[in-house]
């Protein structure tokens, strides 16, 4: 499959190239914007199934929902990391705190990505939340990007980037998700400090690589959009 040429005009074995490439080349602020983005989200994940085992059911829900809605605003740096170590050109830490609109959009876009992600859960085993995740995958991106004003903008950006290639954007996301799984493969030797830390080492690893990757893949849809 790696050496297959996507429906969207690129190889699958040079998206993780370049998402190596990219990531190895600005380790630095790549490691700093996943780690921050992670401990977010285990800031409220580790609580809410302390609340799941306490049978606090609409308190758990509650944090989970919030954790996701936080670490992705949290995750917009990493996005504007990402995009340019995908250009190959150096990373300017400072670049996404310049403004605060970049968040602010990253806000509503997550607030609508995940209402839709998680409803989607819920019904017909949690099929329709596969399409918004291939549907609107590419919104953090757009943010970064700056090429439009709004998370709900940047939401159809990303379904317009995908016309035609909903199929291969799903095999690459599916792709994807097993490369992560791999990172966190520690886990499988039991859970403790040190497979919890390895976990966390390896998750960084694969997902920097994936979203250096996934900048690499919308700069081709976004490329071919405009010819």
């Amino acid at each position: 499959m790696a050496n297959r040429t996507a429906p969207f005009g690129i190889r699958v074995v040079e998206v993780f190239q370049t998402g190596f490439a990219g990531y190895t080349a600005n380790i630095v602020p790549l490691t700093l914007a996943a780690a921050a983005t992670l401990v977010t989200y285990m800031g409220f994940r580790l609580p809410a199934a302390a609340l799941a085992r306490d049978a606090t059911v609409v308190g758990s829900i509650v944090l989970d929902v919030a954790g996701l809605l936080v670490a992705s605003v949290v995750a917009h740096p990493w996005f504007a990391y990402a995009l340019a170590a995908g250009d190959g050109t150096a990373v300017d830490v400072r670049q996404p705190f310049r403004h605060t609109r970049g968040f602010a959009a990253h806000a509503v876009g997550s607030i609508w990505f995940w209402a839709g992600a998680l409803l989607g859960l819920r019904y017909l085993y949690g099929i329709p939340s596969i399409f918004v995740v291939v549907f609107y995958a590419f919104y953090g991106y757009v943010v970064a990007d700056g090429t439009t004003n709004g998370g709900l903008k940047a939401l159809g950006a990303s379904v317009r980037l995908g016309e035609g290639r909903r199929i291969g954007l799903f095999a690459l996301a599916a792709l994807f998700a097993v490369f992560n799984l791999f990172g966190a493969i520690a886990l499988g030797f039991g859970v403790n400090v040190l497979t919890g830390a390895l976990a966390f080492v390896g998750v960084i690893v694969t997902s920097n690589i994936t979203m250096v990757g996934g900048a690499r893949t919308y700069r081709t849809l976004q490329r071919q959009a405009a010819s």
